[in-house]
């Protein structure tokens, strides 16, 4: 069972490569001026080094075929020709604004507190005696490990065997409060989505139908699952019972999950409320981060594309939904963000496809900055969990699983 999954660890980490491969032989890594005869016309490019800001007019740039510097404004010449500037993909990094860069930081740090408040109201609803500054503490160690060290062995695990350690007796209220927690978070950030691609359909058809398609088909499954007389009719546990073994026990977990809060209604709902607005704060650091390295893209257009970003990455299909995120940024920035850099067109695209892989891998490092937190945490826990708690857990639940 132990090499098994760490080949699928390792096969998991080769796709990683490979994404990250094919998204990156796309993005420049040498600055390009691109001169048009014509708006419309095919650009000519010639690799230079951009002097200072990408951004500022007149623009100055070393030529890298003699070395010569040169000062030029972009958009339209006297001539009717057309000039351009596609910046590399470091050189939107060396341009960051360090303090939208911050605020944009503080941003996650405020919705990892709210996160950890929530879980702490799951626990204590759950008739755990956790503190909420155990809670939190536990919860920055759950985001080193998702974060840091995204092994065969989640964040969510690791937390939730330390609660298991500082409350006895409790394993399956634990493990259904982060359940719970999870399809809470998932549930909020597709709520905000919807509501936000509402307002220009016009624009988001695609991704309003995708999304409200996921959000009626769970609400159908959440009703089903409440009412003991309609699992009854579609013979609910008979149709559980017919799909794969892993597949069948973490859904029965979520299924244990809704009928130990099925009378705590108020608690779910305004747990809900608390992730729309958690994930509203998010989006907002996502887009301080964007305005940090001069993305372009207005916040509106944020908070209708980070969510489904962050509903796909989430899906445990790879670490931390590395290459996915980036595929997802580059395609999805590309496609809709094109239209706000003068000239528009496939040089618009490639720009602003670069742009948000910057902004993906960027958002990455710095989630990465932010769990060392948990990673000190860690260092001083005195009730530490070691190896042997994570695969006495793994062991537990390999045996759940063959009974179910």
């Amino acid at each position: 069972m132990a090499v098994k999954k760490h080949l699928i660890l390792l096969l998991k980490l080769a796709v990683v490569a490979l994404l990250m491969w094919v998204v990156f032989r796309q993005v420049p890594f040498e600055d390009r001026l691109l001169r048009k005869p014509a708006p419309d016309s095919p650009a000519t490019a010639e690799a230079v080094e951009i002097l200072g800001s990408w951004k500022q007019e007149p623009l100055r740039y070393r030529s890298l075929a003699d070395g010569v510097e040169h000062e030029v404004r972009t958009g339209p010449q006297d001539d009717g020709s057309w000039i351009a500037i596609e910046p590399a993909f470091q050189t939107y990094w060396r341009n960051l604004d360090p303090l939208l860069f911050a605020l944009g930081a503080f941003c996650y740090f405020l919705t990892a507190l709210i996160a950890g408040a929530r879980w702490w109201w799951l626990l204590r609803v759950n008739g755990t005696d956790v503190s909420l500054l155990e809670t939190l503490r536990f919860t920055w160690i759950g985001v080193f490990f998702n974060n840091v060290m995204p092994g065969s062995t989640g964040g969510d695990v690791v937390k939730a065997l330390y609660i298991m350690k500082r409350c006895p007796g409790h394993r399956v209220q634990v493990l259904v409060s982060v359940v719970v927690d999870r399809v809470l978070g998932l549930g909020s950030l597709a709520v905000l989505g919807a509501i936000v691609v509402l307002f220009a359909l016009d624009r988001f058809a695609e991704l309003a139908i995708g999304i409200w398609a996921v959000i009626v088909g769970v609400g159908l499954v959440g009703v089903v699952a409440l009412s003991r007389r309609l699992r009854q009719v579609v013979r609910l546990n008979t149709l559980l019972n017919k799909l794969p073994q892993g597949l069948r026990h973490k859904l029965k977990m979520v299924d244990q999950a809704i009928f130990f809060y099925r009378n705590h209604g108020t608690v779910i709902t305004a747990s809900l409320a608390a992730g729309v607005v958690n994930h509203v704060i998010s989006v907002l650091g996502v887009y301080l981060l964007g305005e940090a390295i001069g993305v372009g893209l207005p916040a509106f257009e944020y908070f209708a594309l980070i969510p489904i970003i962050n509903i796909i990455t989430a899906v445990p299909v790879l670490p931390n939904g590395w290459g996915i995120g980036e595929w997802l940024y580059g395609s999805l920035f590309a496609q809709y963000g094109a239209g706000y850099i003068h000239g528009g067109g496939a040089a618009a695209a490639a720009a602003m496809s670069t742009r948000g892989v910057a902004l993906s891998v960027l958002y990455r490092l710095h989630l990465i900055f932010w769990s060392l937190l948990g990673g000190v945490f860690v260092l001083f826990e005195k009730d530490r969990v070691t190896r042997a708690d994570i695969e006495r857990e793994t062991e537990l639940e390999d045996r759940e699983q063959a009974k179910d």
